[in-house]
């Protein structure tokens, strides 16, 4: 009598574990189709994926060009449902569950930390510019460097900033950002980089707006300084250098 009870004890537990896992399982279907071009039949999955960012649509477009298998497909949820139900054999499936993963997600944001440092043929140490100073002395003709004015802006791909310095004298920043790569040794962003004077005066009667001092397009590794070029002035006495230091800011 025990030993039946334990019996039933134990079919009832396993019928619960088998009822547990189809629960699990429930968005998830095989089913067959045929291959008219082969004559033979096909093993579909079919699951309803859920979306975080993309829309239905986007989703729909992003996955389309991978559909290979005829019957298979993508297909967009309800208005009021974010997700996509894909139709194709295991292999496509895996793929393109895949590319879901990668883009399917907030897009990275990072911070640029700029600086504007002044160099000279002075002998003098700036305190402020310590960390740079070694290195600029090592690869440039000048004695001389002075941090003169730092701006921090964050960006994602694709942004277009504009930053106001004042480095002794009124200087336009802007940068335009696109490729960021916040993952693996090849973590980097590239950036066109423009910098001008906002408003310089060249004569007593004559204004030119915005002469260019340096513009250049360069990709940064995430948290690594770059000096991003020079402007010399005064006769190549002085020079202006721009350096950056992208960092990840914000990720999902």
């Amino acid at each position: 009598m025990n030993a039946s009870r334990v019996l039933a004890g134990g079919l009832l537990a396993a019928a619960a574990g088998i009822a547990g896992a189809q629960r699990t399982d429930t968005t998830v279907r095989t089913v067959r189709g045929i291959d008219a071009q082969r004559g033979q039949f096909v093993e579909f999955v079919v699951k309803t994926v859920p979306l975080h960012h993309l829309t239905s649509a986007d989703a729909v477009k992003l996955l389309q060009p991978y559909v290979q298998t005829p019957g298979g497909g993508v297909y967009p949820a309800p208005a009021n449902i974010r997700a996509v139900t894909i139709r194709e054999v295991p292999r496509i499936f895996s793929e393109m569950t895949t590319v879901l993963n990668e883009y399917d997600r907030e897009a990275a944001s990072i911070t640029l930390n700029f600086q504007i440092i002044s160099a000279d043929h002075s002998t003098t140490r700036d305190a402020s510019a310590a960390g740079l100073d070694s290195l600029l002395r090592g690869v440039l003709k000048y004695s001389g460097y002075h941090l003169l004015g730092t701006t921090m802006a964050p960006a994602a791909e694709g942004a277009h900033i504009t930053q106001t310095l004042n480095a002794g004298e009124p200087l336009s920043l802007a940068v335009d950002v696109s490729d960021i790569r916040v993952e693996g040794n090849d973590a980097s962003v590239h950036l066109n980089v423009q910098l001008s004077r906002s408003l310089y005066q060249t004569g007593p009667n004559r204004v030119v707006v915005n002469p260019v001092l340096l513009s250049t397009g360069v990709t940064v590794p995430i948290g690594q300084t770059v000096v991003l070029g020079t402007s010399a002035t005064d006769n190549g006495q002085r020079a202006l250098i721009l350096t950056v230091r992208p960092q990840i800011s914000a990720r999902r």
